[in-house]
């Protein structure tokens, strides 16, 4: 099992280490040594990943296999650079689970760094019906400008 692509999936879902415990039909103890054991790859066994799949409602290979943007370390250099600059949050990983979860400052940091069209292309629609609560995150400047193109999208029908 690839720890890092589980404890995004548990992570943008809200799922603890004992709720994954009690889904996998482990003690919390042994969820807790997974993550611990700073490895991405865990032997398993395949019952407890069986159950842990079908709870999730993701595949087997899925939870085995490193998520695209986490497998490279230069990667995952990159993203860190552009969007975790001031440790908002710990790594790219519970960035991601945040912006999955919809969080205004995950997803006002993807504005930051994207802009309004390309992070709705990203996160879908919810960016641009979100605005109003996310965006007293953004930057003072940044955020004028987009409250014009917010405002003016609407009066058009983008939106």
């Amino acid at each position: 099992m690839n720890t890092n692509t589980i404890s995004v999936i548990a992570g943008s879902r809200a799922i603890s280490q004992s709720d994954l415990a009690r889904m996998a039909g482990i003690s919390r103890q042994a969820v807790s040594r997974w993550f611990k054991q700073g490895r991405p790859e865990i032997e398993v066994r395949a019952s407890h990943l069986q159950k842990l799949s079908r709870a999730l409602g993701i595949s087997m290979d899925e939870l085995s296999l490193p998520l695209p943007c986490l497998q490279s370390p230069e990667e995952c250099s990159s993203l860190g650079a552009c969007f975790l600059w001031d440790r908002l949050y710990p790594d790219v990983g519970r960035f991601a689970a945040a912006l999955v979860r919809g969080e205004g400052r995950a997803v006002a940091r993807l504005v930051e760094v994207h802009g309004l069209f390309l992070s709705a292309r990203m996160l879908g629609r919810s960016v641009w019906a979100g605005f109003a609560q996310y965006k007293k995150y953004l930057p003072p400047v940044l955020r004028r400008q987009l409250e014009e193109l917010w405002t003016l999208s609407n009066r058009l029908g983008w939106i």
